[in-house]
């Protein structure tokens, strides 16, 4: 993506892991293994009882249980690279695929790295704020943070228009502890662990470190690449559960709530096109999805909670029409919504205040601020 709206500062936060995403990790590798036995290996038998072979191995070979837990692990982050480029959602796909199977020069692959970053933590945002907004009487005032180490503080108007990443990251980390502190279940509470927002804060670090500094020469891209695809690969495993949110759009409305859909799923951009049948609540927010300024709004469905993402992300057909583009928000100047495509980078603006009207039910969120909190 273009640095011209970037505009987050350096910040402080720790180099280190959070010791409670470490542990959940560790739970999370070693369900990765035993799922792996389990499909490698038959369960041991012994007259009537059972035997897990995970368990066998811990028990009876020490090295093989070890050899077979680096095993799991190369596989399931193997497996991972293919599911984000086929099953997640497209803002993520795209990039993700052209870093791993575009240009290999290195400073290309380290943008197109960068860009799935970025495009993960807004479609975040997005999916945090659209349900936030669902539940609002319980959730007002939403209460955000800019850093690990800054204070909380209500969130304001200027948050929703904001170009920096930290304000999205802290969006999201509002949203997600507020549900949880105030009991509402929300799928994006169930998507990002709340241990892991401290890593995607140290990651957003290392994006700032080479975003504000020089042209990297192919070494340097490289070293970052290094350093930083570790943490991207690692974040994405958190989040697999990602590749069962679905990004579409609608191209036309039948009557008996019969609508067509074009997901927006995965790395390929040609158009798919097919019929469903929505519930009432879906087919209600079909209804009232309307374009704005040409372009078609991007909805989201998790897990049977339909959501609208604009005025955040919008899609759009290419001059053949074979191909749609999606458009990201990236920042508000001069009385113009200012975009990006996330598969070419092109910009795109619109006058904003089409957009600003679609804000309107974001800010039901604000409200008196509460008493600042410590972690």
């Amino acid at each position: 993506m273009s640095d011209a709206l970037a505009r987050d500062q350096r910040e402080a936060e720790s180099t280190d892991s959070d010791q409670a995403l470490i542990v959940r990790r560790r739970s999370r590798d070693e369900q990765d293994y035993r799922d792996w036995c389990e499909g490698s290996y038959e369960t041991v038998r012994l007259g009537q009882e059972e035997f897990h072979p995970a368990d066998v191995f811990d028990r009876l070979a020490p090295d093989a249980a070890r050899r077979g837990r680096d095993e799991a692990s190369a596989q399931a982050r193997a497996d991972l690279e293919q599911t984000v480029c086929e099953h997640f959602p497209a803002p993520i796909a795209v990039p993700f695929h052209g870093f791993l199977e575009g240009p290999r020069q290195p400073l290309q692959r380290l943008h197109r790295l960068r860009d799935a970053w970025e495009s993960l933590v807004r479609l975040l945002a997005a999916l945090a704020l659209s349900e936030a907004a669902r539940s609002v009487s319980s959730l007002a005032p939403l209460i955000i943070r800019e850093g690990r180490d800054q204070r909380w503080r209500t969130c304001k108007a200027r948050d929703l228009r904001t170009d920096k990443l930290a304000i999205r990251i802290g969006l999201i980390e509002g949203v997600v502890r507020q549900a949880q502190e105030v009991g509402v279940g929300l799928q994006v509470a169930s998507l990002v662990p709340i241990e892991l927002i401290a890593e995607i804060r140290r990651l957003n670090v290392v994006r700032n470190g080479f975003s504000h500094e020089a042209t990297k020469s192919d070494a340097q891209a490289n070293a970052i690449i290094d350093e930083a695809y570790p943490m991207v690969r690692e974040i994405l495993l958190d989040l697999r559960d990602m590749q069962n949110v679905e990004l579409f759009r609608i191209p036309s409305i039948q009557a008996g709530g019969r609508v067509e859909v074009e997901k927006l799923t995965g790395h390929a951009q040609s158009r798919r096109i097919h019929e469903e049948v929505f519930d009432s609540e879906a087919a209600a927010l079909a209804l009232s999805a309307a374009p704005v300024d040409g372009m078609s709004r991007v909805l989201a469905r998790a897990r049977g909670v339909a959501l609208d993402l604009s005025p955040f992300l919008y899609a759009d057909d290419d001059d053949t029409g074979h191909r749609t583009r999606i458009f990201q928000y990236k920042g508000n100047k001069g009385g113009k919504w200012q975009m990006e495509c996330v598969a070419d980078s092109t910009t795109k603006t619109s006058p904003a205040a089409q957009h600003e009207t679609l804000l309107e039910p974001f800010e039901k969120l604000f409200g008196r601020s509460r008493e600042g909190r410590d972690d």
